[in-house]
């Protein structure tokens, strides 16, 4: 399993640009270099940027800035992402993962596979994001919700189990 965690039960398989940050670096500078990720620092305006934007999608500025990561199509903020990157972020353990996350409201870019900054944005944004899976940590629930519906269309002595499994994950919840 290599230095992969274990995510309810399964080993994850984790982006790459999750857990070496030269890899990470390498794909956000290609992103700044070819399709204007950025701006900087979102903190502070930079006029010059977001004209840019304005310009590129035809709209005003306000409008442009409006068009940002964490509400990008391709921003990954799924349970099984977000614990790539917390295990990713200082195995060594000088930084708190969970705190570096929160400040730079960290996902995933699916599109250009980086570690990306819900304040940015790029040229490539796209309406109707971020990804997520209903929770930003593991969902054990879930996964064994999925693997009761596999029970459900397999055997009758699978039905069965997944009848049982049903009851106790709501008494579990009780």
């Amino acid at each position: 399993m290599n230095d992969e965690k274990r995510f309810a039960g399964k080993a994850l398989e984790c982006p790459l640009a999750t857990k070496d940050v030269f890899e990470n670096t390498k794909n956000r500078d290609w992103t700044i270099e070819n399709f204007g990720y950025g701006p900087l620092n979102p903190d502070f305006p930079d006029e010059g940027f977001w004209e840019k934007k304005a310009e590129l999608w035809k709209t005003d500025v306000c409008t442009a800035q409006t068009a940002r990561c964490a509400n990008c199509a391709a921003f990954d903020k799924s349970g099984r992402i977000l614990l790539c990157i917390q295990n990713g972020i200082n195995e060594e353990g000088a930084a708190d993962p969970t705190k570096v996350m929160g400040l730079a409201n960290l996902g995933y870019c699916q599109l250009f596979k980086f570690k990306c900054a819900g304040a940015r944005t790029c040229d490539a944004w796209v309406h109707g994001g971020p990804i997520v899976d209903g929770e930003e940590t593991p969902d054990v629930n879930g996964e064994m919700g999925e693997i009761i519906e596999q029970l459900h269309d397999a055997s009758d002595k699978h039905k069965n189990q997944a009848i049982r499994l049903t009851s106790l994950m709501e008494d579990t919840n009780r």
